[in-house]
């Protein structure tokens, strides 16, 4: 087994233009995860954690700096090129959804298997929806569906063409106590069965503590990094 990190960030930096003048939002964060790990990634509102993501993810450019994912460089990388490297290698959960509202949840899941000419798309997109519990909603369209419902077919296509990196950004921020936990256990199942290396932004200590690390940023930087105690039996 390879031991190159799932992903390595070398002195991040985000400057982005305001009416008031550059903002600095990210300053200089150096993070390496190892394959398989459980990332909990919190701070206040405004610290960065979630231009962090972007710039993992490759929707967001740094003004320098390095990001490697999978041993790969892709800090040069095109947008079309950039595309293609998410699609293959990293899925994405957001806060709000981002479902196609014209889409089927079949349709939805479908989409980055159908972008990577997967045989069988809806094949094993139903298969992934089956995995979260809405077999019986794969004709249902976003609007048809419940916040939780349309949480987990925005899983179970971030987990549909197996990503080797997840990233989640504040994935149960709309749903309500009890929803959230049903769709956090979800995600921590899925991640468990396909082994991928997990990135989760939150403000929930619960989730936070489910993970095998915590890092804290704070005004653009990692502040620290508590690694899980493991209690002795």
């Amino acid at each position: 087994m390879s031991d190159t990190p799932a992903l390595q960030l070398q002195d991040i930096h985000l400057k982005l233009a305001s009416q008031a003048g550059d903002v600095n939002i990210l300053k200089g964060i150096n993070l390496e995860i190892h394959r398989g790990e459980t990332i909990a990634i919190v701070g206040p509102s405004g610290s960065g954690k979630s231009s962090m993501m972007m710039v993992i993810a490759g929707l967001e450019r740094s003004t320098s700096g390095r990001v490697m994912i999978s041993g790969k460089d892709v800090t040069n990388f095109s947008e079309d090129e950039l595309a293609l490297f998410r699609r293959d290698h990293i899925g994405i959960v957001f806060q709000d959804f981002h479902l196609v509202p014209t889409m089927t949840a079949l349709e939805n899941v479908s989409i980055p298997l159908e972008f990577a000419n997967t045989p069988n798309a809806y094949v094993k997109a139903k298969e992934q929806l089956e995995a979260v519990g809405l077999g019986h909603r794969l004709e249902h369209y976003p609007s048809q569906l419940s916040g939780g419902e349309q949480q987990r077919v925005a899983l179970a296509r971030a987990f549909a063409a197996q990503p080797d990196l997840l990233l989640a950004d504040e994935p149960t921020g709309n749903l309500d106590g009890e929803t959230g936990e049903k769709v956090m256990d979800l995600l921590f199942n899925r991640h468990k069965a396909q082994n991928n290396t997990l990135l989760l932004i939150t403000h929930d200590p619960k989730l936070a503590e489910k993970c095998d690390r915590t890092i804290h940023v704070q005004d653009g930087r990692i502040s620290d990094h508590n690694l899980k105690e493991v209690a002795a039996s």
